[in-house]
């Protein structure tokens, strides 16, 4: 009786394991990253990936792996991919008074350690010689700094309040504790506090003040400037008054906040006569926007710097009851740049730096794919950053659209389009662009990232079709009849690794079928080819059974060989697979000269 139990059981769970359902992984998103170009054109050829498959993904300039590497992979696993596929932005070398940091470098990456020390008399932030920070995704842990050393603390007079002991100088680490008189508070509000001597000095000096009342929002005299105010004002406070353009103040320009109530505010009168101003001021290194005419009351010029100078002061004066405002002076700049800003979609081409001269200039790129729009060039004045260019969206033509609007594209295009450029689309046969489509809308422009894809209604007909006709390299996967009624369709699939050229959808239009598909063969890497030619793979991702029709593999030349690089765009190590075809690049030997031979002289 246990065996047939036992038999039973296995039986059950056996057939369970079979139809267990397999997860998948979907195409990735990797963060300040990319993954190869291949799979972004073939995303649907390569995507869902399998348990277990591996993925490499590349991280943009200034960013770096979890590991601190520029190149990463994940593994698919029934929880997704893991690592997660992700780049942390590099730590820039932090600015350090009256301490220093030994190494040179001025890039840091995710998780690395650097230990700062203080100068002779100063101490970290947590009282020591020396401290170690960590890179982190939101920049360091904490922000480095250096104070003066102090071995004692002096306790500061204490008005309003006072200390549980008689003794006024401390060592570090002490205590004391202070309480403050009735109507007297603590800097934390409290009635008594404790105030702890560290080497730089009190954590929080020892201070009693009184709770006043608060102001309303100020008194505005008549034809004044309306400017935005608080709801309430701390005791002291002060709010400057001005008034509106022909109008003079009469009383103080500013009131103050007293124990809830403002002072007297000013009044403004008026003027009975304009009085005009002369020609603005010349500063040396600058020039004034000036205009022909006569300056009054409330006018205003504007001030520039030559190149290599900067304002100080406002870079406007205004003409006041018949006198300029103080002008600005253009003085050397001599102020550095923080590193330059990040764009989407696009990186800087060299290095960063922690800090640039005026005069230095860094120069942008886009992803491949992406147009560049603006300058990309960005060049440091008077401490900021000229505007970076902008990357622009390319568009990818979704198949899945095309179907549903019965279009297809008039000429044959891998890879996307560029913005601003024009895509030409003709209705599949049996098909006529609708009434509100006229023959040039069929061409639309790719405006970043978006397609606007145009609409061809079905014509009338009565026709039918007999067996649709048979493809090399692939196979009809829709049922198969005798007859096909007019406007049916049939499905076709390659077989695996061959890349599917056209529609993989005909239609049966008046008694004919549209054009089939063409499955295009795949290429496969020989390696007797490669070391012929003195090839080696630029990229190890490459390194795979199968590339597609249409997609690029990158070589390098082997140690001591070169290849002549052509005038022509593009690299000769560079090359597409083409119908199951690959033109393998040649890579010369360089001519070696004999250590006891001297090279000729001219």
């Amino acid at each position: 009786m246990r065996l047939k139990e036992l038999a039973f059981i296995i039986l059950i769970m056996i057939p369970g394991q079979l139809y267990a359902e397999e997860k998948t992984c979907g195409f990735p998103t990797v963060h300040n990253g990319r993954i190869a170009q291949y799979y972004y054109t073939f995303k649907s050829f390569y995507f869902p990936m399998n348990i277990d498959s591996k993925l490499s993904f590349l991280c943009l300039a200034g960013y770096t792996t979890g590991n601190g590497k520029q190149e990463g992979r994940t593994k698919c696993t029934p929880e997704g991919w893991s690592p997660e596929p992700r780049c942390f932005k590099k730590c820039t070398k932090p600015d350090l008074i009256n301490g220093y940091i030994a190494d040179e470098k001025v890039l840091y990456k995710f998780q690395e350690n650097v230990t700062y020390r203080c100068t002779s008399g100063y101490k970290t932030t947590g009282g020591h010689d020396e401290e170690v920070i960590q890179c982190l995704p939101d920049g360091w842990s904490s922000q480095p700094s250096c104070t003066k050393e102090h071995e004692t603390c002096l306790a500061p007079e204490l008005h309003n309040g006072n200390y549980s002991t008689t003794q006024r100088t401390f060592k570090v680490k002490d205590k004391v504790q202070y309480e403050c008189a009735a109507g007297y508070y603590t800097a934390a509000g409290k009635q008594s506090e404790e105030a702890e001597c560290r080497t730089s000095g009190w954590a929080q000096a020892p201070k009693c003040t009184r709770r006043r009342n608060r102001c309303p929002p100020p008194p505005l005299p008549l034809n004044s400037k309306i400017q935005a105010y608080s709801t309430s004002y701390r005791h002291g406070e002060v709010v400057h008054i001005e008034c509106e353009l022909n109008f003079v103040i009469q009383g103080s320009e500013e009131i103050r906040c007293e124990n809830g109530k403002w002072t007297e505010p000013p009044k403004c009168i008026e003027e009975k006569e304009k009085v005009a101003c002369e020609e603005p001021p010349v500063i040396v290194n600058g020039t004034a926007n000036v205009r022909s005419g006569t300056y009054y009351n409330g006018d205003k010029v504007m001030y520039r710097c030559e190149r290599g100078y900067r304002l100080r002061g406002s870079n406007e004066i205004t003409c006041t009851h018949g006198k300029w405002t103080l002008p600005p002076e253009c003085v050397e700049n001599n102020e550095n740049c923080k590193p330059p800003p990040e764009i989407a979609n696009g990186a800087i081409t060299d290095g960063l730096l922690s800090s640039y001269t005026t005069g230095s200039s860094v120069e942008y790129k886009c992803n491949e794919y992406y147009l560049l729009e603006g300058s990309k060039i960005s060049r440091c004045e008077q401490g900021k950053w000229s505007s970076p260019p902008v990357c622009l969206e390319p568009c990818t033509v979704d198949v899945d659209y095309m179907n549903r609007n019965n279009i297809e594209m008039k000429w044959k295009y891998e890879g996307k389009v560029l913005h601003g450029d024009l895509i030409d689309f003709v209705c599949k046969q049996g098909y006529d662009s609708s009434l509100s489509t006229s023959l040039s809308g069929l061409s639309v422009q790719c405006n970043r990232g978006e397609v606007r894809y145009p609409l061809c209604a079905r014509k009338e007909s009565k026709g039918k079709c007999v067996l649709p006709p048979l493809i090399r390299n692939g196979v009809i996967i829709s049922s198969k009849v005798d007859t096909y009624e007019n406007g049916s369709s049939v499905e076709y699939s390659c077989f695996e690794h061959h890349f599917l050229q056209g529609s993989k959808e005909i239609y049966c239009i008046e008694g004919v079928w549209t054009t089939p598909p063409v499955c295009l063969e795949p290429c496969t890497l020989s390696s007797d080819e490669m070391q012929k030619n003195n090839l080696l793979l630029k990229w190890y991702f490459d390194n795979r059974p199968h590339i597609l029709h249409g997609e690029y593999i990158e070589f390098l030349c082997s140690r001591d060989t070169y290849i002549e690089e052509s005038s022509i765009m593009g690299s000769k190590l560079r090359v597409q697979c083409n119908r199951g075809e690959l033109k393998y690049p040649t890579c010369i030997p360089r001519e070696r000269i004999p250590s006891y031979q001297e090279p000729l002289r001219t």
